[in-house]
């Protein structure tokens, strides 16, 4: 069982559904900028979100069932670390004077194309290692 879905979360297919998601989750915080959009398509646009999140939290289940008993390895690499940490944000119950750590952890969730890409990654950790102290 794990095979499969190590073939699964490897496959080019998945790597390019979950872009796709990535890509839609940037476009609905974008959307969600605009206030006459937000109060036309409330619903669908809060549909959507949920459905985004949910897809990111079947592909996270995935990536850690793929290690069956050792499922722990999943967190050995800070990018895995990063996209469960921002689906975790994104549950929280937070609202109110907290509605802007949401609304950054829904543009965190768009930084995923980081971790989507591992091209993106290597630029990235040099960039982020070329900052002086």
């Amino acid at each position: 069982m794990q095979q499969k879905i190590g073939h699964l979360v490897d496959s080019n297919g998945f790597q390019y559904g979950i872009l796709a998601v990535i890509v839609l989750a940037a476009l609905l915080v974008g959307i969600e900028t605009s206030p006459e959009l937000v109060a036309h398509y409330e619903g669908v646009l809060h549909g959507l979100d949920a459905l985004v999140l949910w897809v990111f939290v079947a592909e996270v289940a995935l990536k850690i069932l793929r290690h069956g008993r050792h499922g722990h390895r999943y967190f050995s690499d800070p990018w895995n670390v990063f996209d469960f940490l921002i689906i975790v944000v994104c549950f929280l119950p937070i609202g109110g004077q907290y509605a802007a750590v949401l609304r950054l952890a829904r543009v965190l969730r768009a930084m995923r194309l980081v971790t989507a890409v591992p091209r993106l990654q290597l630029l990235v950790g040099s960039l982020l290692k070329s900052i002086p102290s």
